[in-house]
């Protein structure tokens, strides 16, 4: 037993005392040091860590749950290191893993973490960094102006570091979103700036990427000739990169640029260099079929059209095979229009429809506009005009949307410039503020004696200008005067027309027919004379309204206008039991009624009811018609009878035409009156609103 004691005695102070030293030594100077862990956790197994998740996440047999969870637990070991750049750079490796998982959300969490501790330690790169990143998340979503925006202030970043190249590959990166924009002339600026920041680090993909973006924004301008430039100069860094994939791509823009220019030769022969290239159907598969149908469609416009469609059938075969939708749509697009060259209306239809329900769920905007005006021209007239309307509606909706696009990112520099700028202009104002008062108190003081100057010998001029002001007030009360008979005069004209297009006219209409029931005493007479003792009543409520001037509300919002003439013409048609006459009706229903002023349609109204009155009386017509119809920009009123006519040149000039061609000039209208004895009258009134 007191051996044992011993032992252990030698152990505790040889060994466990210096260790428990050693432990206590080392969370000692983790707390001095300023660390945010804890006592059980160092700096540095947080970091061992931290690698290890990382390696799990990464492993290729690991499933994405498994990785998820791995980089979760990365993040919290992360988090507990101290903050300083190997925490921003384990951060960065986070965010790349979260990005290859296609993780979005995931990504822009890290990656906001990120530019929150790059500020808390100034650590400006990864600032400049972060917001790049953003731009890629931004991009991603589909959120073009909020990635302009990212890379703006990325670019910005990174020019006040020096540092070049970065900000040359961001502001590249903004030219390509203002080229799918259609923000041309942006993008042009912006490509070239990026150009002359890429050109001393020598990057020939970035530069290339320029020199293309440069190529495609001319071609869409229509500037083909420095769009073949670009594509070549493109085409030799591509050679020299030695990357085949992107060569023929390039070859493809520059044969695009010649078929756009209608070189289509020029454009077959660069086609066909493109797919040289074997083992670029292996490599790029879609750039394969971009090129089979592209050398397709050339041959097709250059008026080659053997082995036709089969050309446009291969590129199609393969875009379906590997789900190249847009490529796809395209080859549908390129067919309808093949089929429709042969007069192949259905084929060319039903290719366009295919084109058009595989576009529109992928929002592929140009594709569909191209389809809805292959199909805007089918002999199916509806759908004809339902594809032009369509058209119409999303060809403006694109418009509106590029234009903001446009305007955002103009928007997105001033109000950055802005910021920058302010603080200087502050200084400025501030410097030049007790200048201003000064000049600003001297010239109030100038302008105080000129105005004091002024102001005696205006004293006189306000005596003369008021003297003549009260000549000028009694001229006025003796022209008022003058416009007041004179309106006394057209009132007394117009209820002169109102008596007699209206009340004489319904009066004469009504007599006549209580005049035919004189000897008739069956119940179908007595119901007529009811209906026309109610006539009567409705003149008198006519009579009373003219009396107080209020005829203008004939036709008020309650009242349809084309009821009131359907009604007029029902009671012509029945004022003579034993001489019926016919008349129709036809009103245009593309006729705004409601829309009209009131004083027009009375116009009408009164014509109609003078002409019909004079029909009755004069023209032993049988038939007749009364049409309303919207002819370009004026309404034309024409009203028909076959009577027997009269000479117009020789015919007197009674009280009722008089007041028709009245009321059309009131209108500003044009009266045309064709007759023939004989034959028939035809009244044409048109009005222009």
């Amino acid at each position: 037993m007191i051996y044992y004691s011993t032992h252990i005695q030698r152990l505790y102070s040889k060994i466990v005392i210096p260790l428990t030293v050693f432990v206590f030594i080392v969370l000692l100077s983790s707390c001095d040091s300023g660390s945010n862990n804890s006592f059980g956790y160092e700096r540095y197994p947080a970091l061992d860590s931290v690698e290890l998740y990382l390696r799990k996440a990464k492993q290729q047999d690991a499933s994405k749950d498994e990785s998820l969870r791995h980089l979760s637990e990365a993040l919290k070991f992360t988090r507990r290191l101290k903050k300083d750049t190997v925490r921003t750079g384990k951060l960065s490796n986070i965010r790349k893993q979260y990005w290859a998982l296609n993780e979005l959300e995931s990504y822009r969490q890290v990656n906001t973490e990120i530019r929150v501790l790059a500020e808390e330690i100034d650590d400006s790169l990864e600032i400049a960094k972060s917001f790049s990143n953003l731009g890629y998340y931004y991009l991603r979503k589909e959120k073009i102006d909020s990635a302009y925006n990212s890379y703006y202030q990325a670019q910005r970043m990174f020019l006040r570091m020096d540092s070049l190249f970065q900000a040359g590959k961001s502001l590249l990166t903004m030219a390509i979103i203002q080229k799918n924009a259609k923000d041309y002339m942006g993008g042009e600026a912006s490509s070239v700036a990026a150009i002359e920041l890429l050109k001393p680090e020598g990057d020939l993909k970035s530069l290339t990427s320029a020199y293309t973006n440069l190529g495609l924004i001319s071609n869409e301008l229509g500037r083909y000739d420095k769009a073949l430039e670009y594509h070549e100069m493109a085409l030799e860094g591509r050679r020299k990169d030695k990357d085949k994939a992107l060569e023929v791509s390039s070859l493809n823009n520059i044969g695009f640029a010649y078929f756009n220019n209608k070189q289509y030769d020029k454009a077959i022969a660069y086609y066909e260099q493109g797919l040289a290239y074997d083992s670029i159907f292996y490599i790029r598969p879609v750039t394969y079929a971009r090129l089979l149908d592209n050398l397709a469609f050339a041959k097709f416009r250059s008026g080659v059209t053997e082995d036709l469609p089969q050309l446009f059938l291969r590129p199609l075969f393969i875009r379906d095979s590997i789900g190249d939708n847009l490529g796809a749509v395209t080859s549908h697009i390129h067919l309808a229009e093949y089929y429709k060259s042969i007069d192949s209306a259905e084929a060319s239809r039903n290719q366009a429809i295919t084109a058009l329900n595989i576009a529109k769920p992928l929002r592929y905007h140009r594709e569909i506009l191209e389809a809805l005006a292959i199909l805007s021209e089918s002999d199916n007239e509806t759908e004809a005009l339902a594809s032009t309307r369509e058209y119409i509606h999303i060809s403006d909706s694109i418009q509106q949307v590029e234009r903001g696009f446009r305007e955002q990112f103009a928007r997105i520099r001033f109000e950055t410039e802005s910021i920058e700028t302010e603080n200087t202009k502050v200084t400025k104002q501030n410097r030049q503020l007790f200048i201003g008062l000064l000049s600003v108190l001297a010239i109030f003081l100038l302008a105080y004696i000129f105005i004091q100057r002024k102001l005696n010998g205006k004293e006189l001029k306000f005596r003369e200008s008021q003297q003549n002001a009260n000549e000028e007030i009694y001229n006025l009360m003796l022209a008022q005067q003058l416009k007041l008979e004179e309106g006394k005069r057209l009132e007394k004209r117009r209820f002169s027309e109102e008596l007699h297009d209206g009340v004489l006219g319904r009066l004469f209409g009504t007599r006549l027919s209580l005049d035919s029931l004189n000897n008739k005493h069956d119940d179908k007479a007595i119901q007529t004379r009811l209906k026309y003792i109610e006539e009567l009543k409705s003149i008198e409520h006519e009579i009373r309204q003219i009396s107080h001037g209020l005829d203008s509300t004939i036709f008020s919002e309650d009242v349809l206008f084309t009821e009131v003439i359907e009604q007029l013409i029902e009671i012509q048609n029945t004022l003579d039991d034993d001489h019926p006459n016919k008349f129709q009706f036809t009103n245009d229903y593309v006729i705004h009624w409601e829309k009209m002023p009131n004083n027009i349609k009375v116009h009408l109204y009164r014509i109609i009811q003078e002409s019909l009155q004079n029909i009755h009386k004069h023209a032993s017509a049988k038939q007749g018609k009364v049409s309303l119809l919207r002819e370009e920009d004026a309404i034309v009123l024409r009203i028909e009878d076959d009577g027997v006519g009269m000479e117009v040149n020789k015919v007197k000039k009674g009280i009722g035409l008089k007041n028709i061609r009245s009321r059309v000039e009131q209108m500003k209208g044009i009266l045309k009156v064709d007759s023939k004895k004989g034959i028939g009258t035809i009244i044409t009134v048109q009005i222009y609103y």
